[in-house]
């Protein structure tokens, strides 16, 4: 759909196509010359939003979702610098910019956006907008207002405190249980904090608690997450919801020595396997193998990954400058990519763009859709895989050392650094092998 501005530009171009002159001037405004600068104040109906912190409201299944956001000065070209804030990370994936009357915040790795009215400095009213390989999946509305600081509102005072590990229990029905470990931190009635589950954590929970209710949520563009829960003594119970219908009941009692099973076991090869193989294209068709003189005598770091995954994100983001650091002392670093689309000319953008946004220098592979069907066709010898990111660490005889189910990303804390530390010692005893 055209713009107010690109409108009123061809009806005068096409009103007055005989007229020399406005052929001119419509050459003029497609190269976006002088007049269209001049002009352009006139054709829009935009006006630029405060700066400062704003708070949204998303209407989701689970309730009103909040978010907040950071509006700065942006660029030469008059696009903002808007930031997306959850706990401790300020965070976008695309750089925002104006059309006619809307602002736009692209999450391009995402493939989402938010799309605002900008018409009052102070409010704005719009969609939360998601798509699938170019088609629109969903829109959920979302208003804004400029100032209020709480990611929550209309709170009453704090009457319990959930600083802490929570040792916690996530189900949708009898049948469908799943663990998780709450790690939080409460100031005032100011929390922040994560859930840690087996196949990945739930990033920057933030939020706040009112008399002895817990509310935490979390956006960034592929997670929509919320937890409204109650606070009895040690005991937690509420409701998680995620994504566009995800529903959850969380029962969760305070635990110091709260534990996950341990992830180096959830994933494990079939009897008779030690090691893995795979023959898959980049996105410009070389076809990479573990066979490959590259990636003999060396040990080596294969992520089955997805450009729509945040762990798998945050994980990349630490893989880009370990390998930059690990690869002259005899170690190469694979990403293996399952993607929403079977089609490379789809999927391999995304995949380009993950890989230029994060500073990726190592091979990212293209192995089809995220499907149990496709990983069973590409890792046959790989008896199940318990979520994105899972994490191979191979010798240099190519033997499988290790696999990683899930990650535990920079929201963690004090887990985040474990599995460094873990990470970096298990590479550093494999180099010292013969």
């Amino acid at each position: 759909m055209p713009s107010i501005h690109e409108f009123v530009c061809d009806f005068f171009v096409t009103s007055f196509e005989p007229v020399s002159l406005f052929k001119r001037l419509r050459d003029s405004l497609m190269k976006k010359t002088l007049f269209a600068l001049l002009f352009a104040p006139l054709l829009s109906l935009a006006q630029a939003p405060v700066t400062g912190l704003w708070r949204a409201s998303l209407a989701t299944h689970g309730g009103e979702l909040p978010i907040q956001f950071e509006i700065n000065s942006g660029s030469k070209s008059g696009n903002l610098d808007i930031k997306l804030v959850n706990g401790a990370e300020k965070s976008t994936l695309g750089e925002s910019y104006f059309r006619a009357d809307s602002l736009v915040v692209p999450f391009d790795l995402y493939e989402a956006e938010l799309v605002f009215l900008a018409t009052k400095a102070t409010e704005m009213k719009g969609y939360f907008v998601k798509k699938r390989n170019g088609k629109t999946a969903y829109r959920l509305p979302v208003s804004a207002l400029a100032g209020p600081a709480d990611r929550f509102l209309n709170l009453q005072p704090a009457t319990v405190n959930v600083s802490g590990k929570w040792m916690a229990d996530f189900y949708s029905d009898a049948t469908n249980h799943s663990p998780g470990v709450g790690v939080f931190e409460q100031e005032g009635n100011q929390v922040t904090g994560t859930f840690l589950r087996t196949s990945g954590d739930y990033r920057y929970l933030q939020g706040n608690v009112s008399g002895d209710s817990l509310f935490l949520s979390y956006f960034d563009g592929s997670g929509i997450n919320m937890l409204r829960a109650k606070v009895k003594g040690t005991q937690l119970t509420g409701r998680f919801t995620s994504g566009l219908s995800g529903v959850r009941t969380v029962e969760a009692k305070f635990d110091p020595a709260a534990a996950l099973p341990d992830l180096k076991k959830l994933s494990f090869l079939k009897p008779g396997f030690d090691r893995i193989d795979f023959k898959l294209p980049t996105t410009s068709g070389e076809q990479i193998s573990l066979q490959d003189e590259r990636f003999k005598n060396k040990v080596v770091v294969i992520e089955l990954m997805g450009s729509w995954c945040p762990n798998c994100l945050d994980e990349s983001r630490y893989l880009a400058p370990f390998y930059q650091k690990y690869k002259e002392k005899g170690v190469e670093v694979i990403g293996i990519a399952f993607e929403n689309s079977a089609d490379i000319a789809v999927a391999g953008p995304k995949i380009n763009n993950f890989q230029k946004k994060i500073g990726i220098s190592y091979p990212l592979l293209f192995a089809g859709t995220a499907e149990d069907k496709t990983i069973e066709k590409v890792l046959p010898m790989l008896s199940k895989m318990n979520g994105y990111p899972t994490t191979f660490i191979i010798d240099k005889k190519g033997i499988v050392r290790e696999i990683h189910t899930g990650f535990s990303g920079p929201g963690t804390g004090k887990y985040y650094a474990d599995w460094i530390t873990d990470f970096e010692h298990t590479i550093q005893s494999l180099l010292a092998e013969k």
